[in-house]
Parts: C-alpha cells; sequence; structure tokens
C-alpha cells in the first residue's frame, strides 16, 4: 500500500503505519476497505467471496466494539474511583448508586466467538486480488495498491510473510507468499534447535500439534519461498513463546 495523497483516494494509505497514529484510524480503514472490496469483486469477479468480504467485514465490526468497550471500561473505572471517594466523604446517609455496566457486558458478549486477524485478513485479500488476471490497474488504485507486475518475481524482493498463533493446545500457521511464487517450505525450530520440516507445497497454512511443554519455549516458524523446489529469494522467521503455563499468544502489532 502507498501513502494518502488525497482525499479522492480513501483507500491509499497503509494501515500497518497508520495503526501507530490512532486506533480508531484502522476500524475506518478496515470500513473504506472491505466496501472497496466489495466494488472490485462485484466489476471483476476476483477470486473473492461473499464469506471472504464478510469475514473481514466482521472482524472489523468486533474491533470497533472491543475499541467502544475499553472507552466504557475506563468511564466506567473512574465512576467507581468517584464513588470510592463519595462513600467515604459524603456527610449524609443517602445511598449511593452504582454505574449501570449491562451496555458494556452487551459490548463484550457481541465479540464473542469473532474471528481475530485482521491485518493477516488485508494481508490474503490483498494477496489474492494482485495474483487475479481479472483484476485492473483501477482496481488496484481503488484499494491503494501499488503494484508493479515483473515477468517473474524479484529474487532480491521474495520475501513473504508468516503468521503462527498458538491456541492454548497447538499452534495455527498462515503464510502469503510474493507475487509470481505458489510453493514454499515451511520448518520449525524450538529453543534454537535444528530446524524440522513440516510443509511443502501450495498450500498457505497448517496446524502444528508437536506436543507442547508445560514450561514455556520459543517456537521459530521459518517459511521459504521456492521456485521449481529451490529457495527463491529470501526465507524469513517469526517467534512466539508457546507452553501451557501460559494461556494464549498475545502478539504486538
Amino acid at each position: 500500500m502507498k501513502n494518502m495523497k488525497n482525499s479522492n483516494n480513501i483507500g491509499a494509505f497503509s494501515a500497518k503505519k497508520y495503526i501507530h497514529k490512532t486506533w480508531d484510524g484502522i476500524f475506518d480503514f478496515f470500513k473504506r476497505y472491505s466496501g472497496n472490496l466489495i466494488n472490485v469483486q462485484n466489476k471483476t469477479n476476483p477470486p473473492l467471496s461473499d464469506a471472504d468480504i464478510l469475514a473481514i467485514r466482521d472482524t472489523n465490526t468486533a474491533y470497533g466494539q472491543l475499541n467502544e468497550a475499553i472507552v466504557e471500561t475506563e468511564t466506567l473505572l473512574e465512576s467507581l474511583r468517584t464513588l470510592r471517594i463519595q462513600l467515604l466523604t459524603q456527610k449524609n446517609l443517602d445511598p449511593i448508586h452504582v454505574p449501570v455496566i449491562k451496555y458494556l457486558i452487551d459490548l463484550l458478549a457481541a465479540i464473542e466467538g469473532k474471528r481475530g486477524g485482521l491485518l493477516w485478513q488485508e494481508d490474503c485479500l490483498t494477496d489474492r486480488v494482485l495474483r487475479s488476471p481479472k483484476c485492473t490497474q483501477e482496481d488496484y488504485d481503488l484499494l491503494g495498491l501499488n503494484y508493479q507486475p515483473t515477468l517473474k518475481p524479484d529474487p532480491a524482493k521474495s520475501i513473504g510473510r508468516i503468521y503462527p498463533t498458538f491456541t492454548g493446545g497447538s499452534v495455527t500457521v498462515h503464510w502469503t507468499l510474493p507475487r509470481g511464487l505458489s510453493d514454499s517450505r515451511v520448518s520449525r525450530s524450538i529453543n534454537h534447535e535444528s530446524p524440522v520440516v513440516l510443509y511443502q507445497g501450495s498450500e498457505n497454512h497448517l496446524i502444528d500439534t508437536h506436543p507442547v511443554a508445560h514450561q514455556a519455549q520459543v517456537w521459530a516458524y521459518t517459511l521459504e519461498p521456492l521456485l521449481h523446489g529451490q529457495l527463491y529469494g529470501k526465507p524469513i522467521t517469526e517467534k512466539i513463546i508457546v507452553g501451557t503455563d501460559i494461556a494464549i499468544e498475545e502478539e504486538k502489532i
């Protein structure tokens, strides 16, 4: 994605850079992004299903609700601090009233069960749009994509992305490849030991069911883009903490 140059091209900026400026901006970005995905889908029929677009819209809605829940929680805490002072210093026996928290509970209940991985979803859908021969430069401009097609991938820039997530019992791994490549190899190393190849082929996800130790360990996953079965470009490694003594791996964006 490229930086916004004018207000007409509302999708033409990077959410991953904008994230450092305002959390509300992320919600606005994905609301526009998912709306533009529908426009691209209706016009050119790229490999995007209604379910794909619904997933990113659904996740973004939950993200907005969570932001609102955070504001509600901060307001509640401030009200409780005020009540604490009132309970100690009130000069009569009038009852005090605790804030109603039903709205906050309803917000959190609405988020329950929603799928995460908003930035990962954007990566995957963008990758599929870029790979589709049915999409035009106009579609790329609508989504804010700066795409310069080449006859074959540049090995100096052939860097994929890999997203391992510890879910408490196993590790789910997703990845995307540079344009022009379809095959890859994924390996895993535990606590800096020798890597073990987990997969090689044209899929873009796997579930690593290797037994999880009680004490937290560093699991490193490496993605190697392949061309004709050989490494092409640069491998990329992502590390996560895995262990039964932690509830879930939390990643900082």
